[in-house]
């Protein structure tokens, strides 16, 4: 049972990211003006302006793409959604154990397969491996947006960095 879902619908989240996207570049121009700027803050600017636009392109395939991917049985013109669930602590432990040290990428695949609730990729009758497969063959960029609306329902983060909203109120 996840700890939250959230039903992500691929033309509100293109906006989202598109006006978050918008509003860091003016940001980032500002800052560009100033004489005494913040490198770490400027380059902290800067990654999150690609990890935006990484998600950005993610989203876009799923809505315009997917379909066309043998892969996606019930992916058709018509999906316009996905939904996510943050994963409650046993989850993520087997998560951990079933990775066995692969590392990121295999963290990844395993935590967006073990975190969507509802997708067109996957239909009741998959068992784990084969929606581990499926998962895969997703994009990276797509995989990289979903995993990040995953962590934010789990809660994972936090790692002591400053966030982005406090990096803008800080400008």
């Amino acid at each position: 049972m996840p700890l939250r879902t959230e039903t992500s619908n691929f033309d509100d989240e293109e906006q989202r990211l598109q006006d978050e996207i918008d509003e860091l570049d003016a940001v980032i121009d500002q800052l560009r003006a100033k004489e005494d700027v913040d490198e770490s803050v400027a380059q902290t600017l800067l990654e999150r302006l690609q990890t935006l636009q990484m998600h950005l392109e993610g989203v876009r395939w799923a809505r315009d793409e997917a379909f066309d991917a043998e892969y996606a049985p019930a992916w058709d013109e018509d999906v316009d959604e996905v939904t996510f669930g943050g994963l409650t602590g046993g989850e993520f432990g087997r998560l951990q154990d079933d990775i066995d040290g692969a590392g990121t990428g295999a963290a990844r695949i395993y935590q967006v397969e073990m975190g969507t609730e509802e997708a067109p990729y996957f239909d009741d009758s998959m068992d784990k491996d084969q929606r581990i497969a499926t998962v895969s063959n997703l994009p990276v960029h797509y995989l990289m947006w979903a995993e990040s609306q995953i962590d934010e329902l789990t809660g994972i983060g936090g790692n002591g960095q400053m966030s982005y909203d406090d990096l803008l109120a800080e400008m």
